[in-house]
C-alpha cells in the first residue's frame, strides 16, 4: 500500500511559548513579560483567559537582537527603534542606530579612563605625605633639562602587557626617574637607542641610601612637570617624591603625582659604561650633513672628527666604522648641543653620544642595508 502523505506545520507558522522563546532568546521569562510591558517585544497572542503569551517563531530573532542590545547598554527606545527598522528590512537604518551606541559607549569609555587617571592622581597626592617616601630636592632646570634630554628614546605607542620575545614594552613607553645618591637620573629606551640625563640634588642627604630608589613614570608626567619646572626660574627649587607605586614632584607649591608604571626597566648600566676609558672624537657639523632620508649612514673617523662615510659609484659606502640609524643619529645630536662628541667603540658595539648639556645617549648599530627598526 502506497504511503500516506501526512501535512506537518511549516515551524514558522506556529507560535512558540514564552518558555520556548526564552531558551532560544537567552532572555528569561520575566524579562519577556518586562519587555510586553514596555511595548518593546510584544507577543504574537495573548490568551484572554490565562494570559498566555505566544510568540510567532521570527519573533525570536527580535528576542536575540534585543538581548544583546540590552547587554551592551542601549536604551529601551532605542532598541525598539533598532527592532522595527530590522522588522521592515531595513537593516542599514537599524545598523546606524547601532552605530551610533557603540561611538557614545566609546567615548564614554575615554571620559571614564580619563576620570580614573584623575582619581589615581588624587589618590596618589595623599599617598605621598607618608614618612617613608623618598625625597630630594633638585633645581627646576636641571630637572626640566634631564627629562627633555631622554624623550626622544622613549617608545612609542600605548603601554602593552608584553611582546612575543618576553619584553615587557609598556614600561618604555615611560621614563626611569632614579635617585642615585647626590644626583637624579632620568633614563629612556626604545630597544634601539638610550638615553640618560641627570640633574644634581639640592644638599644631598650625608648618608644616601644604600640603593638606587627608582620609579618609571608615564610619558605624560614627564611632560607637565617639564612645563611646570619651564614656567618658574631655573634656579627654583623641585621637591621629587618617589614611593612604592607613585611620584610626586612639587613646583613652586603645586603637586604633580602619577601611579607609576609596572614592569622592570632594562638594566642600562652597562651599556652606559661600555666607552668608559674610550676617546671621545669631535662631531660638530656631523648633524648637518646626515642624510636622514636613508634607511642607515656609515661613520667614519678621519684626524680626530667622525665623518659620514661617502658612497662610491656603485652605490656602496666607502669603510666605515659602523653603520646607523640616521634620524636616530640626528636626534640624538639635537640633543647634545653645539658641542657634540662621540665614542666609537666598534662595528658592532654601541655609539655614545655626549654633549655639553647634563646627558648623553646611545644608539645601537645596524647591519650596512638594515631596515629601520
Amino acid at each position: 500500500m502506497p504511503a500516506v502523505p501526512v501535512s506537518f506545520a511549516h515551524d514558522h507558522d506556529r507560535l512558540l511559548t514564552i518558555g520556548e522563546v526564552a531558551r532560544r532568546s537567552g532572555l528569561s521569562a520575566s524579562a519577556l513579560r518586562f519587555y510586553d510591558r514596555e511595548g518593546v517585544l510584544v507577543p504574537a497572542d495573548v490568551d484572554a483567559l490565562t494570559g498566555y503569551r505566544r510568540y510567532a517563531v521570527a519573533q525570536v530573532r527580535a528576542a536575540r537582537l534585543l538581548a544583546s542590545l540590552r547587554r551592551v547598554g542601549m536604551p529601551l527606545a532605542e532598541v525598539a527603534l533598532v527592532l522595527d527598522e530590522d522588522a521592515r528590512g531595513a537593516s542599514g537604518a537599524a545598523a546606524d542606530v547601532v552605530t551610533a551606541h557603540e561611538q557614545r559607549l566609546v567615548d564614554g569609555l575615554a571620559d571614564a579612563r580619563r576620570e580614573i587617571g584623575s582619581t589615581l592622581a588624587l589618590l596618589a597626592e595623599r599617598d605621598l605625605v607618608v614618612p617613608e617616601a623618598c625625597r630630594v630636592a633638585v633645581r627646576a632646570g636641571g630637572l626640566a633639562s634631564a627629562l627633555a634630554s631622554v624623550r626622544f628614546a622613549v617608545a612609542p605607542g600605548e603601554p602593552v602587557a608584553g611582546a612575543p620575545d618576553g619584553v615587557d614594552l609598556g614600561v618604555l613607553t615611560g621614563i626611569l626617574v632614579e635617585v642615585c645618591g647626590d644626583e637624579v637620573r632620568c633614563v629612556a629606551t626604545d630597544r634601539y637607542r638610550l638615553a640618560v640625563g641627570w640633574a644634581p640634588v639640592v644638599d644631598p642627604p650625608a648618608a644616601p641610601p644604600d640603593e638606587p630608589v627608582t620609579a618609571v613614570v608615564p610619558l605624560g608626567w614627564a611632560d607637565r612637570v617639564t612645563g611646570a619646572c619651564a614656567a618658574v626660574g631655573a634656579d627654583s627649587v623641585v621637591e621629587l617624591e618617589l614611593r612604592p607605586g607613585r611620584v610626586g614632584a612639587t613646583v613652586d607649591g603645586d603637586l604633580v603625582a602619577t601611579p607609576v608604571l609596572p614592569g622592570s626597566f632594562p638594566d642600562y648600566r652597562g651599556i652606559v659604561t661600555a666607552d668608559a676609558g674610550r676617546e671621545a672624537v669631535d662631531a660638530a657639523g656631523l648633524q648637518a650633513r646626515l642624510p636622514v632620508e636613508r634607511q642607515t649612514v656609515g661613520l667614519v673617523v678621519r684626524d680626530g672628527s667622525v665623518h659620514v662615510a661617502v658612497q662610491d659609484g656603485a652605490g656602496a659606502d666607502d669603510a666605515a666604522d659602523l653603520f646607523v640609524d640616521p634620524e636616530f643619529l640626528h636626534e640624538a645630536l639635537t640633543v647634545a648641543g653645539v658641542r657634540p662628541t662621540l665614542v666609537l667603540d666598534g662595528p658592532h658595539r654601541p655609539l655614545a653620544i655626549r654633549g655639553d648639556g647634563a646627558g648623553f645617549s646611545v644608539l645601537m648599530p645596524v647591519a650596512p642595508d638594515g631596515p629601520r627598526p
